[in-house]
């Protein structure tokens, strides 16, 4: 290998390393911030709040749309769709 090209390699596994070595101490610092300033703690509340208004409010209104979703049912022969209606209106 050309000893520029070593050079040249070697100045760039240099950089390389160098801007990993920045990254790794920057997350470093920046779990240290989050663990001073309650990050955590933080998200693990919202996580809570957000799965308590989930199972409150969310499943709730999904079993009961499901249930009338059941005693209620779309037959096919019923009417005709949306589309065919427009059709025939000459609106498509």
């Amino acid at each position: 290998m050309h000893p520029f090209s070593v050079l040249t390699l070697a100045i760039f596994v240099a950089g390389y390393i160098t801007a990993r070595w920045d990254l790794v101490t920057r997350l470093y610092e920046l779990a240290v911030f989050a663990w001073d300033h309650g990050v955590l703690a933080r998200t693990a509340k919202g996580f809570a709040i957000l799965s308590l208004f989930f199972f409150l409010f969310i499943i709730p209104i999904e079993r009961l749309a499901t249930r009338e979703t059941a005693l209620h049912p779309r037959s096919a022969s019923a009417g005709i769709s949306a589309r065919e209606q427009l059709r025939r209106r000459g609106s498509f």
